[in-house]
């Protein structure tokens, strides 16, 4: 994969925000007699999370958001390793009282409170992925499938208020 996603400086600065899914952790999705991690990333989602990290190590993203599932802090990891200090990353849980709500309603709050030339990345669930993008003022997208791990939205906030929304497959 050769897709590099650069910030460019050519005109105002824009918060930009990345969310997806967590990457494959789909293991057997025939009977293999294999016995699959909990929670853990198949050998495709380690390469779909170090396909990421590719794309998004040049973005200039400084913050990360994940659940406190194991998936999504592996999908986070190849990322983490090369940027290292440069990329705080931030757990919401889904498994308070509120469950995946709490989880949206969190990461929607950290998200907004970014200052407006931050970019940041969020890796979450099927489940998740939309209303995080409703709750920052993006559009509706279309239901994520269970076999799904290749969307990649990116939001652009910009200072007037005017959003926009890019889908990006990876």
């Amino acid at each position: 994969m050769n897709m590099t996603f650069v910030a460019q400086a050519s005109r105002p600065i824009q918060r930009r925000l990345i969310i997806e899914r967590h990457a494959n952790d789909d293991f057997c999705s025939t009977p293999c007699g294999c016995d699959p991690p909990a929670d853990a990333l198949s050998p495709l989602g380690i390469k779909r999370a170090q396909s990421l990290a590719h794309v998004l190590s040049g973005s200039g993203v400084s913050e990360a958001y994940c659940s406190d599932a194991q998936r999504t802090h592996e999908t986070l990891a190849p990322l983490k390793q090369l940027l290292g200090s440069q990329l705080a990353v931030t757990e919401f849980s889904t498994s308070t009282p509120d469950g995946p709500d709490g989880h949206i309603q969190a990461v929607v709050a950290a998200a907004a409170a970014l200052p407006a030339t931050a970019i940041a990345v969020a890796v979450s669930h099927s489940n998740t992925v939309g209303p995080i993008i409703q709750g920052l003022g993006g559009d509706n997208i279309a239901p994520i499938g269970e076999s799904e791990f290749d969307r990649l939205f990116v939001l652009v906030d910009p200072r007037n208020g005017n959003k926009s929304l890019l889908q990006l497959r990876y």
